[in-house]
């Protein structure tokens, strides 16, 4: 994969531009009284705004979460659209989770402290929550949570590898090796939390959740300040995600247990 392809890959996917099949899927789910599902889809095709009402409804979500068989028919971007955009949705409405979460942001002591208002921006911003959308999508490939690029000799388990591989790497290349580890403590905080508890307490490996906390929050930062993040406009998106990172990972832990666990969808 050429490198600027490789950053193309953070935001590939997006609502405006559904496949076919989603599409058909999302209307076949939200519109029942009708079956000209195709001119339907010409009508909306693209349109943003409308595509985020119907996949934001309960129709559509509590179709995909009674039929587990037709998860098979969607795309995992679609899927994690989805699910994510009603995680944060209930996040939002949740007072102990709100409370909770700024007591954590704020003990980091951040350049500028946390409010609700603040957590609640958080919380509605979907570029934020497409980007994690599409970071899913690519990690339910294993080789592509530890790998960097196309190259197997490259895949790495450790941040301090990755890091090193920053150190002598080109401008691109550097940019995108911050947002792989941003992505992959998000990734292993949010959705495997219990990875990380396991290897700390049974493994005797030296690090707990916090240092991928804190080795997320850093990287993300970095990522955001670059050049090509501004090239590809993700300097506000990777800005919330590195000064926000406690609670976009608390919510990925509520999507994993409330709507991925095998009781209720049938995915592992």
């Amino acid at each position: 994969m050429e490198k600027d392809e490789a950053i193309k890959e953070l935001q590939k996917e997006s609502l405006q531009g559904l496949s076919d099949k989603d599409l058909l899927f999302l209307i076949e789910s939200y519109v029942t009284k009708r079956n000209d599902y195709k001119n339907i889809a010409s009508l909306i095709n693209g349109d943003e705004d409308v595509i985020a009402k119907m996949i934001d409804s309960d129709r559509v979500f509590n179709k995909v979460m009674s039929c587990t068989e037709r998860i098979l028919a969607i795309s995992p971007y679609f899927l994690f659209s989805l699910l994510l955009r009603r995680a944060f949705k209930e996040k939002r409405n949740d007072t102990k989770f709100i409370e909770k979460t700024l007591d954590a942001l704020n003990n980091t002591k951040p350049v500028i402290p946390w409010n609700k208002n603040r957590l609640l921006g958080l919380l509605e911003d979907t570029q934020v929550s497409n980007y994690i959308a599409n970071m899913l999508a690519q990690f339910i490939e294993s080789s592509k949570l530890f790998s960097m690029s196309d190259d197997e000799k490259r895949s790495h388990q450790y941040i301090v590898d990755m890091i090193t591989d920053s150190l002598h790497s080109d401008n691109i290349e550097k940019f995108y090796i911050y947002c792989h580890i941003g992505n992959y403590t998000l990734f292993l905080t949010g959705m495997i939390p219990e990875y990380i508890k396991y290897r700390y307490e049974h493994k005797r490996r030296p690090v707990d959740k916090q240092y991928y906390v804190g080795f997320g929050k850093t990287y993300y930062g970095l990522a955001s300040e670059h050049t090509n993040a501004r090239k590809n406009r993700l300097t506000g998106t990777l800005s919330q995600l590195s000064e926000g990172f406690e609670a976009v990972s608390q919510v990925l832990s509520f999507m994993n247990k409330e709507y991925l666990c095998t009781a209720k969808t049938g995915l592992a």
